[in-house]
């Protein structure tokens, strides 16, 4: 799977399956006041650990908005390392009547290839408070190698890499060893109150 990033263009925001802006009007306070916001999906995140390598499994994504963050938008500015990031597997809850349990295990699946039979429910919490307020629900499973069914890996933009062992960082199931420190870069792709409940519940297991 060739996952190099090419010909990045910034266009204007037409009409989206994934989000929806809209403003919200009211008084406080005497004051009438307009909030901007947006509408978009809740989500599912899970961590993951790997029993026989005593480690947790990321996910390494190329997620636009962070490449943007970083650059400004400069289009001339394209490496293997600018818009990545180090994620739990995640996705969103976007079918409708699927339950957050049934697309955390679809997620696992089709992000790592592994096919866990169940998850184990952690937290849940409203992120991006200030623009769309969507719910994540974080989840935890363990896995082992009996488990690996498939490459994982999702073609596209953002898109999951494949996956991959400790000494190989360039695919994108990277195997963070449990007694390592996770540097700044690894938490680029994390909603912090879900990184810290996630990895805490991992760690006291």
């Amino acid at each position: 799977m060739d996952t190099t990033i090419r010909d990045i263009e910034i266009t204007e925001l037409g009409e989206s399956k994934y989000i929806r802006p809209f403003s919200i009007v009211f008084n406080q306070n005497g004051i009438r006041r307009k909030w901007d916001c947006i509408k978009a999906h809740d989500s599912v995140s899970i961590l993951l650990y790997h029993k026989d390598k005593d480690a947790f499994l990321f996910v390494k994504q190329f997620r636009p908005s962070l490449w943007y963050h970083e650059t400004g938008g400069d289009t001339s500015k394209i490496d293997e390392n600018t818009g990545f990031s180090y994620e739990f597997c995640a996705g969103l809850c976007d079918k409708e009547g699927l339950e957050p349990e049934k697309v955390a295990i679809e997620e696992v699946l089709e992000e790592t290839g592994y096919a866990v039979p169940s998850v184990n429910y952690i937290t849940s919490s409203f992120t991006g408070l200030g623009f769309s307020a969507n719910r994540q629900s974080v989840f935890y499973a363990i896995i082992d190698e009996s488990m690996k069914k498939e490459q994982g890996g999702v073609v596209g933009v953002p898109a999951a890499l494949g996956f991959g062992v400790p000494e190989d960082e360039k695919r994108v199931g990277i195997f963070a060893h449990c007694e390592k420190a996770v540097d700044e870069r690894a938490l680029g792709g994390f909603e912090v109150g879900d990184l810290v409940a996630g990895l805490v519940f991992g760690s006291a297991k």
